[in-house]
């Protein structure tokens, strides 16, 4: 009787090992230190240097973190999709990013000039939205792994007829809004806060103060 409970602990604890080691976000979530976690910008193939610079002035001024730019990479190969059109999956640039997380970082946001999209779900995480066909390869502004360790954001949708300072703002609002959910912050229902949800609209960007609501700080705090 003992060795059947024996084994069937050890399978319990082997299985729970593997899934955590095949899902690291899962228990891998940031870690704030005495000193201000460290944040990796890693800007993915021609991503503009002047651009790279609002993002980092941007992080620092509003999360008083350490923010440290890496060289640019190539997108990688598996993140690529023609499911509509060409461009880039999301979650999979986020699952990539988890495996070049340096040690000396907190957290690593990738950015990119390219598309990026992902598969919308209804409230029960299994259904895709309706109509299928608009939702299951879904063009985004950004996408952060809430209370993990990565998060993407794309410039491609955010320049389209606008001033290079609206552009900025833009970028600089949607990578604040990432951050935040890498720093487990859920969408937030304040209209003005900088982590109410997009709702597929630029608009929604341009319409807010950009700042975080007291309730939202207060969670990071």
């Amino acid at each position: 009787m003992k060795k059947i409970v024996f084994f069937s602990s050890l399978i319990i604890v082997i299985s729970i090992s593997l899934f955590l080691f095949y899902n690291p976000h899962i228990y891998r979530k940031i870690q704030f230190k005495n000193e201000p976690p460290k944040i990796g910008l890693l800007p993915f193939e021609d991503f503009s240097e002047k651009d790279i610079e609002v993002v980092k002035t941007e992080l620092a001024k509003r999360y008083g973190f350490d923010i440290a730019i890496l060289p640019q990479f190539k997108l990688p190969a598996m993140a690529y999709t023609t499911i509509k059109k060409p461009r880039y999956r999301a979650d999979s640039l986020l699952n990539w990013l988890e495996t070049v997380l340096p040690d000396s970082l907190d957290a690593l946001i990738g950015l990119t000039n390219r598309d990026i999209s992902f598969t919308k779900y209804q409230e029960d995480r299994k259904t895709i939205k309706d109509p299928e066909w608009m939702y299951k390869d879904f063009g985004i502004f950004g996408l952060g792994r809430v209370g993990g360790t990565v998060a993407v954001v794309s410039s491609n949708r955010l320049r389209a007829n606008v001033s290079k300072e609206k552009f900025h703002l833009r970028l600089a609002r949607i990578t604040s809004h990432e951050l935040g959910h890498v720093l487990d912050l859920r969408h937030c229902p304040t209209k003005e806060c900088l982590m109410n949800d997009a709702n597929e609209s630029i608009k929604t960007i341009d319409q807010s103060t950009g700042e975080l609501c007291e309730d939202c700080k207060s969670k990071i705090n």
